[in-house]
């Protein structure tokens, strides 16, 4: 009995299934490939873009802090922005502000950009040049963050606004040469170094005593009432020249065992001048802290290098002729300890200490224009003269202040 043989047909077709299932499932995986490739380029590429953004926002902020680290800064600096001791330097404030002294009004310089930072290999590389010139800084190819900074005026009296220009390379005035750019802006107000100007231009919590020295103290400023010294306790100064406002006898302006001096703590004496603690105050960013016992060598020094606010730790000894400020730009020193001033010196500004003795038997020109202030006893002998000047003193409160951010102006474009 014969058999008969099928054919392998169903075998072929079954393979073939196999393959075109196969085929499919490969299609299937390179289109979930592609389109997850796809979806990976537009993540980098997104995220390339935030970090380009971020980058930008981080140097506007760095422009900020930076501009307000510069105009606390008490020393001079040159067209690089760094430190300098040159005479015809200034500090970054009076290089780029100017203050009404009657209004309070702070006017920055002219120039659409006052300054200028890029970051590279070494750092950061700046430019402060002359007010009314633009910056210039060059960077490198490749992402260099930079940042232009502009001041502005504003209408409250000791304010000024900061605005900061952030970009991810080099930056041309405002415009920004890299791939994202950004842009913030910020309020500064002042923080006064001396809040409350004395009334006299000699004031002691203590005793004043001159004995029989002829030492001169001035005070025509009818708005103080030409009070020349006023002490909490007795007054000694039986031969002093003392010169008030026209009409007023002169032991009439010398105002002794005053209860609201002798009654105040040291701190509160303190803070009664300068809106503050002690501890607050020498924390101010404005302000050169220095250790001392030290002489006026060391104040002399700081104040050509572009400082006009002390605070000394330990006793300071000035004994030379010299002069120290001007009536135009005075100095403010606060002595934590005690002040011995001899010789024929010259001091345009107002000094406060926790005791002052003035040694001037040598005679001579010797002068303080503005006023001095003890938290105890002051003593003194010769002939120098104490003037109280009303200029020096709205110069001081108004030109020496700290900068820090007003709560609330922080705004981005």
């Amino acid at each position: 009995m014969s058999q008969r043989i099928r054919p392998a047909r169903r075998l072929y077709q079954q393979g073939m299934a196999t393959l075109t299932v196969a085929i499919i499932l490969f299609v299937a995986m390179a289109a979930g490939m592609v389109f997850t490739s796809r979806n990976l380029v537009m993540e980098q590429r997104t995220s390339a873009n935030q970090y380009r953004a971020t980058l930008a926002m981080e140097a506007a902020e760095a422009g900020l802090e930076w501009a307000t680290a510069m105009l606390n800064k008490p020393e001079k600096v040159n067209s690089a922005c760094t430190t300098s001791a040159a005479v015809a330097d200034q500090r970054f404030k009076a290089r780029y502000l100017s203050i009404d002294l009657t209004t309070g009004i702070l006017t920055p310089a002219a120039g659409s950009v006052h300054a200028a930072c890029v970051s590279g290999a070494g750092g950061w590389t700046c430019s402060c040049p002359a007010a009314g010139s633009a910056p210039s800084v060059s960077g490198g190819s490749g992402i260099q963050p930079a940042f232009a900074v502009v001041l502005q005026a504003s209408a409250t009296a000791g304010t000024v606004r900061v605005t900061s220009y952030g970009c991810t390379s080099a930056i041309t005035g405002i415009t920004c040469n890299g791939d994202a750019a950004a842009t913030v802006s910020v309020a500064l107000g002042g923080v006064s170094g001396l809040a409350t100007p004395p009334a006299a231009p000699l004031t002691a919590r203590g005793r004043v005593s001159v004995g029989n020295s002829a030492f001169g103290v001035e005070n025509g400023d009818p708005t103080s009432n030409g009070i020349t010294i006023n002490a909490g306790m007795d007054i000694d100064a039986p031969r002093a020249r003392i010169t008030t406002v026209p009409g007023s006898p002169p032991a009439a302006s010398m105002v002794a065992n005053d209860a609201t001096l002798r009654n105040t703590t040291e701190d509160q004496m303190f803070a009664t001048f300068f809106g503050m603690t002690k501890d607050s105050y020498k924390a101010l960013p404005a302000l050169k802290r220095i250790t001392c016992p030290c002489t006026e060598t060391t104040i002399s020094n700081a104040y050509d290098q572009g400082v006009r606010q002390f605070w000394l730790d330990g006793n300071l000894d000035m004994n030379a002729n010299l002069t120290i400020g001007s009536e135009t730009d005075p100095v403010l020193i606060v002595v934590d300890g005690a002040l011995t001033m001899r010789g024929t010196l010259r001091v345009f500004g107002v000094i406060y200490s926790t005791a002052i003795t003035w040694d001037d038997t040598g005679g001579g020109a010797a002068l303080l224009q503005g006023a001095a202030i003890s938290e105890g006893n002051f003593t003194g002998n010769g002939t120098p003269d104490y003037y109280y000047d009303p200029n020096v003193l709205t110069k001081l409160r108004l030109d020496q202040a700290s900068y820090v951010r007003v709560p609330g102006s922080w705004r981005d474009f």
